[in-house]
């Protein structure tokens, strides 16, 4: 699953970016492999808004398409 198909209110952990430039521009982000983040919003064909560490982040749609995540294995899903 990718960034851009998170659900908001969970927990995933960064698994892996697609590229270098992605991986770059993830790093500056401070979200790279192993990362725990929490889906704040996910606007329908707009930004991820995530957070980290007590920061917040938005996360435009083409970069979250490319992030691979996985659900938290600490945290269940708010949808059952």
């Amino acid at each position: 699953m990718t960034l851009a198909d998170a659900i908001e209110g969970n927990r995933f952990v960064i698994k892996a970016t697609v590229g270098d430039d992605v991986t770059v521009q993830a790093q500056r982000f401070g979200i790279a492999a192993g990362a725990v983040i929490t889906i704040e919003k996910n606007i329908p064909g707009g930004p991820v808004i995530l957070s980290r560490n007590q920061m917040e982040l938005a996360v435009g749609r083409q970069l979250a398409l490319k992030i691979e995540v996985e659900l938290s294995s600490a945290v269940q899903s708010v949808e059952g």
